[in-house]
């Protein structure tokens, strides 16, 4: 897959602009896309067994950090703001991915409604995080063993 992480932060940032449309939610943030992104690349790396990007996920002080994201909205909290053309676009094409749609979905469904404090909490439980030294790059290998083990089971479980 190795889809560019500008495309999955606006699909992210798409999906974020239907819901504070439709439900007044709160708009996506920095953090919060991140973590999310994590369990992309997780659950990712155990159903198909590759990347869905090569960015690194970085351990950072509170939860899982990526240096591209930080980069592009450095100094934002809500990422949403104008969706462009070419933001639907990016969100259009991975949505006609259907295996890589299928994990967006999951993720937006099982992990959107929470917030970044809330991701950021759990993701500071987990094994792949909590045995990764701060600011070094959280190891795929370390993600898939627990992925498979432990996040697979409980979306199973959740829907």
């Amino acid at each position: 897959m190795n889809n560019d992480i500008d495309q999955m932060v606006n699909w992210f940032r798409v999906k974020s602009s239907q819901q504070m449309q439709e439900l007044d939610a709160d708009e996506l943030s920095r953090a919060k896309v991140s973590q999310l992104l994590y369990y992309v690349q997780g659950i990712c790396v155990v159903v198909y067994g590759i990347n869905a990007f090569t960015d690194d996920l970085v351990a950072g002080e509170r939860g899982v950090m990526i240096p591209a994201v930080e980069r592009q909205y450095a100094g934002e909290t809500g990422i949403v703001g104008y969706i462009s053309a070419e933001d639907q676009a990016d969100y259009d094409y991975l949505a006609s991915i259907q295996q890589f749609q299928a994990i967006l979905e999951c993720v937006w469904q099982t992990f959107g409604h929470l917030s970044a404090i809330d991701l950021m909490e759990m993701v500071q439980y987990e094994q792949p995080w909590a045995e990764t030294l701060p600011g070094e790059p959280i190891s795929t290998e370390l993600m898939e063993d627990y992925f498979k083990d432990k996040v697979i089971a409980k979306i199973k479980t959740d829907n």
